[in-house]
């Protein structure tokens, strides 16, 4: 809730939309550059605390900036959706999945964190070069997007939203100085956890601490501060809520020895099992039922008790079950209709058909890439 205090003040500021236009405008000509750096952002977003919707705000600027460069509208969706997407697949530090997933199994949230980041370099770097490669093919032959394959040409160049890519932004000192402090406080929470034992309290003071400084910076008065700051606690009550409500399924399923007849009549059946098929079972599971259950939080929570101690018995390590969680919700949240695509996809005018065929090759190969790390993780 403290995380969601401090969102909500600094989204207020306008800061990050602002840095991504001066970057949009100081970059043309050079919208390969761009893609590599804006990816590489929203990605890093995306592992560090998990972006989802609040990246929509960002299609106005960058549509028409693309579309005028010769691209089509996949590109501007692959950099934003797609780029915060795969930093969520490796969710190195993402409160929201990787330490409560963490905790609910009974480990440190910093066992496979290392793993985690190579993860996220690779799959980062894989994507930005799949995303280039797309765009460089439809700037060369505008035929061969699959927007106008499927969907037909889409001419948006007289929306509105032209006018904000074109306008000319520079950045102030303020407004550095907020970005700064943005990407300061997540590598402080990073670094505080991994090498002064920092956890929930020290976690809150620091987003709290945070918050206040972006208030003083923006020069927010004491109620705005207080309305905003209370607003992102209240958007991510739900959050609080679904975990609550899942841990008392958890008592139910413990206290009613429902777990342990689950657990007896599991083990008998995965027993013979290897542990490298148990645990690409695991990662298909969490692929397919991302679907009925969207929430990566409450996922944890009704999920992480059962094979967690499954996982035990297999004497297969917790890191690479939590792994195998994040691998398998985050690579499906690329194209599961219950998760954020269709409001993206809304905001670009982009079919999910296109979508699909697009990123469809890519969802394969993160499946193989994940399930060799997985394989490589529980022999280490």
């Amino acid at each position: 809730m403290m995380i969601g205090g401090f969102m909500q003040v600094f989204n207020t500021t306008g800061a990050m939309m602002t840095g991504v236009k001066y970057l949009a405008n100081s970059m043309k000509g050079r919208e390969r550059l761009l893609i590599i750096v804006l990816t590489s952002i929203f990605s890093f977003l995306g592992g560090s605390y998990g972006m989802d919707v609040e990246s929509i705000v960002f299609y106005p600027v960058l549509v028409p900036l693309f579309l005028a460069a010769g691209y089509d509208l996949l590109v501007p969706l692959g950099i934003v959706f797609g780029g915060a997407a795969i930093g969520v697949i490796a969710s190195f530090s993402n409160p929201f999945s990787t330490i409560i997933a963490s905790n609910t199994i009974g480990i440190s949230w910093l066992d496979g964190l290392y793993a985690r980041l190579l993860y996220f370099v690779i799959t980062t770097v894989a994507f930005i070069w799949y995303l280039l490669r797309y765009a460089d093919k439809v700037k060369q032959n505008p035929a061969a997007s699959f927007v106008y394959q499927i969907d037909g040409w889409r001419n948006i160049m007289a929306n509105d939203n032209t006018s904000i890519a074109e306008e000319k932004v520079s950045l102030s000192l303020k407004t550095s100085g907020l970005l700064a402090l943005f990407f300061l406080t997540f590598i402080s929470m990073i670094v505080g956890i991994i090498f002064f034992n920092w956890w929930t309290l020290e976690m809150s003071v620091l987003f709290l601490t945070a918050a206040i400084a972006v208030a003083i910076i923006d020069r927010l008065g004491e109620k705005s501060f207080v309305t905003e700051f209370t607003s992102g606690m209240a958007g991510l009550l739900s959050v609080a809520v679904i975990v609550g409500l899942a841990r008392g399924v958890t008592i139910v399923l413990n206290d009613g020895m429902i777990s342990d007849t689950i657990l007896f009549y599991a083990a008998n059946l995965l027993q013979h099992f290897p542990a490298v098929v148990f645990i690409l079972l695991i990662l298909l599971f969490y692929f397919l039922f991302t679907i009925p259950v969207s929430s990566s939080s409450g996922m944890a929570v009704l999920t992480m008790p059962i094979i967690g101690s499954l996982a035990i018995l297999l004497n297969i390590p917790g890191r690479e079950i939590v792994n195998a969680y994040l691998f398998g919700i985050g690579i499906m949240y690329l194209i599961t209709p219950t998760g954020s695509v269709f409001p993206a996809l809304t905001m670009v005018n982009v079919s999910y058909k296109a979508w699909l065929k697009f990123i469809m090759p890519f969802v394969l190969m993160l499946l193989v890439v994940s399930a060799v790390f997985l394989v490589v993780g529980i022999y280490l």
